[in-house]
């Protein structure tokens, strides 16, 4: 199977990065690598996590206020993570990314 980041979720993503790097010396290195263990958990059992509505499915990282919001193509063999979202910022921003169609 295969993924990808949207393209905000993915900016979401850098930006996270970067700010727990500039704040701590290593936990944009941990930060970096949850997302990574992440993104393997999925991977491996794309089911197995929270569904939260028809067709998107969410996964809370340890360790970090963020969650991942994906869903899963079983027939393409395609997952894309939607959004990479802090557990304070307003829950349903990340809706309008979803096109029900793909």
């Amino acid at each position: 199977m295969t993924f990808d980041f949207h393209p905000e979720a993915r900016e979401e993503f850098h930006d996270a990065a970067y700010w727990y790097e500039d704040h701590s010396l290593f936990a944009g290195d941990r930060f970096v690598s949850a997302v990574r263990k992440a993104v393997d958990a999925i991977l491996a059992d794309p089911l197995r996590y929270q569904p939260v509505e028809e067709g998107i499915r969410v996964y809370r990282l340890k360790k970090f206020p963020f969650r991942l919001y994906y869903s899963v193509d079983e027939a393409a063999a395609f997952l894309c993570i939607y959004a990479v979202m802090h557990e304070k910022r307003r829950p349903d921003y990340w809706r309008g990314r979803v096109n029900p169609s793909s």
